[in-house]
Order: structure tokens, then C-alpha cells, then sequence
């Protein structure tokens, strides 16, 4: 019961701060980029925050074992999955990042991350989901020194940005809170997919075409 109220609050923090990233971001890009670009983007920040809100917002019955494996598998695999695709946003696939924080996410925390998800996969405790909810907040420290459309606003302002790895933490809220309640699991395993495949085209579209900057 303790975990699950831990979990509870960290998920709803979580939902509050992804919004506060997502949305500003989405402003930021909508301001710069052409429309074409911005619709779709702003589609998906309304879908990522409505999946997560309604997931953090359900009462707790959690995926469990047996016949529901792969959905664990694939929510599971989307939370270090998510958080490498925005990884590769920032550096590519050099080994350091922007920053020495970034160097230290991209290196060892995400590699942690995978190995507790894997641990969790195998022995189901709730103290694990609880960890990895935990340990998703860690990457939004502000340290991101790329000056785009993204992290402008927040350089200009705190010096740093902790848009960075933004994406990857409102996949881990929302793969973790459809863990945890066993509710639009398909739903949400689909919008992980869709903002994992975007980070990547955007890596590609970006470190091989300078597109859209």
C-alpha cells in the first residue's frame, strides 16, 4: 500500500511536470517551426498528456505476470528505449553528451534504468516500479546547453535546460502508470511506440540532414 502511494505521487508530479516540458516545447515549436511540423507535434503532446493523465488518474490493479508478459515486456523496454532515442537527439552516437550530466545519463544512468526495468520484468516487486519512477526524474535535471527551439526558453532563463531528455520521462510516466493500473495498455505501449519512432526520425532528420535545424 506504502508503494503504491509513492508511486501515485510520483506519477502525478511527473504528469505535471511533462506537461510543463511538453507544453512549453510545443509552443516554442510551434512559434518557429512551419505548420506542417508543428501540427502533428502538438497532436502528439495532446495524446502523451491525455494517455498519462488517464493513466496516473486510475486505480492501481498492475500488469502482472503469465499472459500479460509481453505487454510488460514492451512497456518496460519503452522506458530505456525512450530515453536513448532523446540521447541520440542531443549527441548522436558519440558517447559524450552536451554536458558532463548529459555524458553521465547517456553512459550510466540509462543503462541502470534498463538493467531495474529487466529486474522488474523478472521478479514483479513494486518496489522496483517505484525505483524506476524515481529514477526517471533524475535526467530532467537542468543541464542541457544545445541552443534550439527546445531549450532556448529555458537557457535564456535558468542557464540550462532539462527539456534534454524530456520525451524519454513522459514515456517512462506513461509506460510505469499503465503498469501499475493494468488499464490502456495497448493505448499507451502505442504512444510510447509513436514518441520513441519520432525521436528517431527527428535523430536522423537532424544529425544527417540538418532538418528541421
Amino acid at each position: 500500500m506504502a508503494a503504491d502511494r509513492v508511486q501515485q505521487w510520483l506519477l502525478q508530479a511527473g504528469v505535471v511536470i511533462g506537461a510543463v516540458l511538453l507544453i512549453r516545447f510545443a509552443i516554442d515549436f510551434s512559434k518557429e517551426m512551419s505548420w506542417w511540423l508543428a501540427v502533428p507535434f502538438c497532436l502528439l503532446v495532446l495524446i502523451a498528456l491525455g494517455v498519462g493523465i488517464a493513466n496516473v488518474w486510475s486505480r492501481s490493479s498492475e500488469v502482472t505476470a503469465g499472459s500479460h508478459d509481453k505487454t510488460r515486456a514492451l512497456l518496460l523496454a519503452a522506458i530505456p528505449l525512450s530515453f536513448m532515442a532523446t540521447a541520440l537527439d542531443c549527441s548522436g552516437f558519440s558517447l559524450h553528451g552536451c554536458s558532463p550530466f548529459c555524458t553521465f545519463v547517456k553512459q550510466i544512468w540509462i543503462p541502470l534504468i534498463a538493467g531495474v526495468c529487466a529486474i522488474y520484468f523478472i521478479n514483479g516487486k513494486a518496489y522496483l516500479l517505484t525505483l524506476i519512477c524515481v529514477m526517471s526524474f533524475v535526467p530532467l535535471v537542468p543541464h542541457c546547453v544545445c541552443y534550439n527551439v527546445g531549450n532556448a526558453w529555458w537557457i535564456d532563463r535558468i542557464g540550462a535546460s532539462p527539456l534534454c531528455y524530456g520525451w524519454g520521462f513522459v514515456v517512462s510516466v506513461i509506460a510505469a502508470s499503465a503498469l501499475r493500473s493494468g488499464k490502456r495498455v495497448w493505448l499507451s505501449i502505442l504512444t510510447c511506440a509513436l514518441i520513441i519512432m519520432g525521436a528517431t526520425g527527428f535523430f536522423v532528420a537532424h544529425h544527417y540532414s540538418h532538418f528541421p535545424w
